[in-house]
């Protein structure tokens, strides 16, 4: 006879129904993605999830950490995600600084923000609004002006596309936020496109 499955879940399992690694499960974890204890429910959506396929064009894609205190000197408090960011704070940590092509990513126009292969924002992107060179380092990094249109909250609350997304973008951004995405990049922003 079969064992009831459990309504809770253990990092292992977790790990296991979503083929991530235990570290990307601590990542979720950190950023309250998913939260403790990991609910069977909230996995199971996950796990129902596909993962993107671009069609024609390609996204840009930044693949970010749990929130961390920001490094000395830096112009923000925190690095990476949480759903706890307000959205001013999730601007600060998504939109710079940035090792990257700007006309590519302008061109992109969508920018999705993940975490451990979860999308978890989506920005509309406008413009440079500057750049940098870090001490010690030969190549900018670059600010990105842009506008949220979807964001999710603890636990993977989701909330209604606000009535300010564009049209021509709601069905877009539903899909990558239903979705989960892999991009093979030597850092943190990569691209996923038809050949992907």
């Amino acid at each position: 006879m079969d064992e009831p499955v459990p309504d809770i879940l253990t990092r292992g399992q977790t790990s296991s129904r979503l083929n991530i690694a235990m570290g990307a499960v601590d990542k979720l974890l950190a950023a309250r993605v998913l939260e403790n204890p990991i609910r069977l429910e909230v996995v199971e959506r996950l796990e129902r999830r596909s993962y993107l396929v671009v069609e024609e064009g390609e996204l840009t894609v930044l693949r970010t950490d749990a929130r961390k205190r920001a490094y000395p000197g830096e112009d923000r408090p925190w690095i990476g995600f949480s759903t706890e960011h307000s959205n001013e704070e999730l601007d600060a940590t998504s939109l710079r600084w940035w090792r990257s092509y700007p006309r590519r990513v302008i061109d992109n126009e969508l920018f999705v923000v993940t975490v451990a292969t979860v999308p978890v924002a989506v920005y509309k992107i406008e413009d440079v609004e500057s750049e940098q060179v870090r001490s010690g380092e030969d190549k900018p990094r670059f600010h990105y002006s842009g506008t949220l249109l979807h964001r999710v909250y603890p636990g993977l609350v989701d909330r209604a596309l606000s009535p300010a997304v564009p049209v021509q973008y709601k069905d877009r951004v539903r899909q990558i936020m239903s979705s989960r995405i892999k991009v093979v990049s030597g850092g943190p922003i990569g691209y996923l496109n038809a050949g992907s």
